[in-house]
């Protein structure tokens, strides 16, 4: 699989404070990775150093072979960012906004695609200061998108639509990478959304990785266990510990697991499926 993101040993210190402390994964072609973690995890000083916007502290992050801080226009025109909020440009009309920004690609993008004009439902000839917030977010979207880039950075890109909208955007985004080996990176709070349309989770807590998984794993080997810990298997991984249900958040069960838990335990072993929310919950408290 091609590697767009390389990421190794970020460090991002901000005077005693230190946002990342050795981060490390890869993004490669066709995926669509969830950023996951509370505020304060370092998810917006990742995003900063992704982008070139943070120089690291240590390490380093390439992309597409480039590191992030020096990148030529040609692989700037290669990466489409949508921020948490669309500011400035008010006094600019949203077709006027979408020529101008246009001008400044290396090189000069196709007209914006019927697709994403359709999905965004834009008035060309009103003025960026009379849309509401939610037409904000579509307008930043489109912009992001109206290059059609390998790449895509989206901080919480849906914060600001209503439940119908963020639907339409999520199948948008699956279109848009799925069909044409894309990848994106979406950093959400809101995983009910995050969790129809990513590929993997990545969770971070305090300036770490905590865990980084396929969500196709996540869904077939991450289990909830009532069990003493010692009755576990060795080749399990605990990533959460829920005391008030008396469950362990494990990685790597499968039916040979659960029989030597069994047998260990001396016991029935309960056993439930976790769900995005929960499981980012307990893994990043």
């Amino acid at each position: 699989m091609t590697t767009f993101v390389d990421v190794q040993a970020l460090r991002k210190r901000y005077g005693d404070r230190e946002a990342l402390a050795g981060v490390s994964f890869t993004i490669g072609a066709g995926e669509i990775v969830g950023l996951l973690g509370p505020n304060g995890a370092g998810k917006t000083t990742l995003i900063g150093c992704l982008l070139g916007f943070l120089l690291p502290s240590a390490g380093e992050v390439r992309l597409f072979g480039e590191r992030a801080e020096e990148l030529r226009p040609s692989t700037l025109g290669r990466i489409g960012f949508v921020p948490q909020a669309l500011n400035g440009f008010t006094w600019f009309k949203v077709g006027e906004l979408i020529d101008y920004l246009g001008k400044f690609y290396a090189r000069a993008p196709d007209p914006v695609p019927t697709w994403l004009l359709e999905w965004a439902g834009l008035d060309m000839k009103r003025r960026v200061k009379a849309l509401s917030g939610g037409q904000k977010q579509r307008l930043a979207i489109l912009l992001a998108l109206r290059h059609e880039p390998d790449f895509l950075v989206l901080d919480e890109p849906v914060s600001s639509l209503d439940p119908q909208a963020r639907l339409d955007f999520v199948a948008l985004i699956a279109r848009f990478c799925r069909e044409s080996g894309r990848s994106a990176l979406i950093s959400s709070h809101i995983l009910s959304d995050l969790e129809k349309v990513a590929t993997r989770a990545i969770f971070m807590r305090r300036g770490v990785i905590v865990h980084d998984t396929p969500m196709e794993r996540f869904r077939t080997t991450m289990r909830w266990v009532q069990a003493p810990r010692e009755a576990l298997p060795e080749g399990l991984a605990v990533l959460a510990d829920d005391r008030v249900r008396g469950e362990l958040l494990v990685d790597g069960w499968d039916d040979a697991a659960a029989a030597r838990t069994a047998q260990h335990a001396g016991t029935t072993v309960v056993v439930r499926q976790p769900d995005l929310e929960a499981a980012f919950l307990e893994m990043t408290r």
